[in-house]
């Protein structure tokens, strides 16, 4: 006897004449040794998982007798094994919601009618808010694969396999080989003139994807009748209905249909590699690469990410023989807070074997975070579009992940479920609250971190004056130089002539002033004015044929890679030529930081300072003065700083220097004293990076998020 024998409820549904629907379907699997019977409605497409001994109850349902007759003699046949009134109140319930039950008369199944209206009502709210994820059944591509799969059939499984690792290897390879050529074509991908073919591969792709899902589960035996668009967030994709894969008894089969599609994904975008790698530039290429990107980032990141209900979720959760991995996770949780927060005795685990509760315990917390990361992104994606559509799905996402879980908390507190432990229900929930409030309450010790580079204290990068040719790289590499020493010399020859010109035109000036003087007195004002404008001229081409010499703007070691090699060679204006670094003034962690972080530092007493260097962060280095500098610049002081050299900034496209970073920052300079000597395997060597670390007052998680959010407000959208 499992479950409660008796019932409150019994009553209603025990004069019911009930049985089974004659088109359900009863295949039986396992689950981690466990045997377990699907119930598959062939029409609605709608399963239920029961226990064997359910299901041989069930078998004896039928409208001939009542459920009371059913029950008494299913009790007396096998008093061990039968299951209680509360079992099977819960039981008949649960299918019919399900529309697996067939009733002969409705008079006394009051309650479970009303059980199903409700079940009914919370699955229309569900889909009236999520309106930005809702799928419409276009076709049954049922004969299609059927045709299909007896094509398909001719291939043996060892020549499909063979195929499909060749291809990816031969597209990964293509990909390790050229990895630079990849990066730097990636940061097209997103360009206005691509995003049309990207979201044509995309189309094309996901059909190919779900098909293949299609044709995995009807290789197996399984029926498909819907394929249709799902729009996801405001953008539509297309789906399969394959859920008919749910009753195969090997879990390896089931695993096989959930990763289909990703396998195709994979096999298409190395394919693509592959093509891309052997063709040059052209529309050809442009999609090959759309197809590889696609391929590989929706199948890692997405279909291949468990936390997602997409497909790795279901892969995963057949590989761990836990069905409704999600919801049983979940409802794990609110057993082990209703069992020993709330002090329930009566609650009922939802594990079903030992070895699960691991799982279940992991998996809950870490889908929730994500979750929550998912619904944020989307919100800010719709709220960029649409700012008041976006406000919409903020309050709908915060009624369905924030008020109504609380309203169902607080009903369940209230209810009668709670009745006989009611006050150390209240202490439980009380107490938690509690600790809630003071954690973000509670003043915490908080600081900022930025990323720099180390410079010396005294270092200049010097940059071709204008575009000219190099006639002369004075000292070598490494050489130390004094102030206003001569470095390199670029081609005057151009200048001297302009300058030539302007002399001979101002002298033909003055000689038309002086007969002005003597005879037109009406055109010396117009002689004086052309006159003052040649010689700023002159000034400034005697300005620019200074610049052509290159000199050390202070004492140190000339550093430079490409000195002499360059000599005779045209160097554009700005190309950088070399460094002089003077290491007797110390160094200097020159760090960026964002708008949003920089206000912070002003007005208010900051704590400890320190600098950790990458690959040296056993090592603070201690920083004896700080300056910030009050205003806002767009220029990195190191390309290193930047996505292009590896850093955490993001810089535009349209600087090939890499050094023009998307959004204006500030630059923090502080002083960092020499390592002691007892740390002397630390190198201080001009060009590392690192970051700044700064303390600031103390601060709560509350003042923190409400910040953060106002400044998120204020850039994105305007808002004070």
């Amino acid at each position: 006897m499992s479950g409660a024998i008796y019932s409150d409820a019994w009553y209603k549904i025990a004069n019911a004449h009930v049985g089974l629907l004659p088109g359900v379907k009863a295949t039986p699997q396992s689950y981690r040794g466990q045997a377990w019977v699907v119930l598959e409605d062939a029409y609605a497409h709608r399963f239920f998982r029961i226990t064997p001994d359910a299901h041989d109850f069930l078998k004896t349902l039928h409208p001939g007798i009542s459920v009371d007759e059913a029950w008494q003699s299913y009790l007396r046949a096998h008093p061990e094994r039968a299951p209680g009134q509360e079992e099977v109140v819960q039981l008949l319930s649960q299918l019919h919601i399900s529309n697996l039950l067939h009733f002969q008369d409705g008079a006394d199944s009051r309650q479970i009618d009303q059980r199903a209206n409700e079940t009914q009502q919370r699955e229309f709210k569900s889909k009236a808010l999520s309106f930005l994820y809702f799928r419409v059944p276009l076709w049954d591509p049922d004969d299609f694969l059927t045709a299909a799969d007896r094509w398909v059939r001719h291939l043996p499984a060892w020549l499909v396999w063979a195929l499909w690792l060749g291809v990816l290897a031969a597209g990964t390879a293509a990909v390790v080989t050229d990895w630079q050529r990849v990066a730097s074509s990636s940061q097209g991908a997103f360009a206005l003139a691509n995003l049309p073919w990207l979201y044509l591969c995309l189309a094309v792709m996901k059909v190919v994807h779900e098909l293949c899902h299609g044709l995995a589960c009807k290789r197996h035996g399984g029926s498909v009748h819907t394929f249709g668009l799902m729009f996801l967030v405001t953008t539509p994709l297309p789906y399969i209905d394959t859920t008919a894969s749910w009753t195969f008894p090997n879990k390896w089969d089931r695993m096989l249909v959930s990763s289909a599609g990703m396998m195709a994904d994979l096999f298409m975008a190395a394919a693509a590699a592959w093509v891309w790698a052997s063709t040059g530039p052209g529309l050809v290429n442009s999609l090959a690469f759309n197809v590889m990107l696609i391929g590989s980032v929706s199948s890692l990141l997405f279909n291949g990410n468990p936390l997602l209900r997409f497909d790795a979720y279901y892969v995963l959760a057949d590989f761990l023989d836990i069905p409704n991995f999600y919801q049983k996770a979940q409802s794990y949780w609110f057993y082990l807070g209703d069992r020993y927060l709330l002090g329930s005795h009566a609650a009922r685990t939802p594990v079903d074997v030992p070895s699960e509760r691991k799982w279940l315990l992991m998996y809950a917390p870490v889908s929730l975070v994500y979750r929550l990361t998912v619904s944020y992104a989307i919100v800010l994606f719709v709220m960029d579009l649409w700012l008041g559509l976006g406000l919409v799905v903020f309050c709908i996402t915060f009624y369905m992940l924030i008020v109504a879980p609380t309203w169902k908390a607080a009903k369940h507190l209230t209810g009668p479920r709670t009745q006989a432990h009611r006050w150390r229900a209240w202490l439980g929930v009380g107490g938690v609250l509690l600790l809630a409030g003071l954690l973000l309450a509670w003043p915490l010790p908080y600081a900022i971190t930025s990323p720099g580079v180390i410079q010396f204290s005294r270092a200049s990068v010097l940059k071709a004056p204008m575009d000219a040719r190099l006639v002369q790289a004075v000292p070598g590499n490494g050489q130390w130089v004094e102030a206003g020493e001569e470095l390199m010399r670029f081609d005057a020859d151009p200048l001297r002539l302009d300058m030539l010109q302007l002399e001979r035109e101002r002298d033909e000036l003055l000689a038309l002033h002086r007969a002005a003087l003597a005879q037109r007195a009406a055109d010396v004002e117009p002689l004086l004015e052309q006159l003052d404008t040649k010689n700023q001229r002159l000034l400034e081409l005697q300005r620019r044929l200074d610049a052509l010499t290159v000199r050390a703007p202070h004492r140190g070691r000339y550093v430079t890679l490409e000195g002499r090699e360059r000599q005779g060679s045209w160097l554009n204006q700005g190309v950088e030529l070399g460094h002089v670094l003077d290491g007797a003034g110390g160094y200097q962690f020159v760090a960026v930081i964002p708008q949003e972080q920089a206000r912070e530092l002003f007005g208010v007493t900051l704590g400890e300072r320190q600098v950790r260097l990458r690959g040296q962060a056993h090592v603070a280095l201690a920083v004896d003065s700080l300056v910030i500098l009050p205003y806002d610049r767009a220029r990195l002081p190191s390309a290193a700083l930047g996505w292009l050299g590896g850093g955490e900034v993001p810089v535009t496209n349209d600087d090939q220097h890499g050094e023009k970073a998307v959004e204006g920052f500030y630059e923090v300079r502080a002083v960092v004293r020499p390592p002691p000597q007892s740390e002397a395997d630390l190198r201080l060597m001009h060009g590392l990076k690192g970051v700044l670390r700064i303390e600031l007052p103390r601060r709560s998680l509350f003042q923190r998020a409400s910040d953060t959010l106002r400044q998120l407000l204020q850039k994105r959208y305007q808002l004070n």
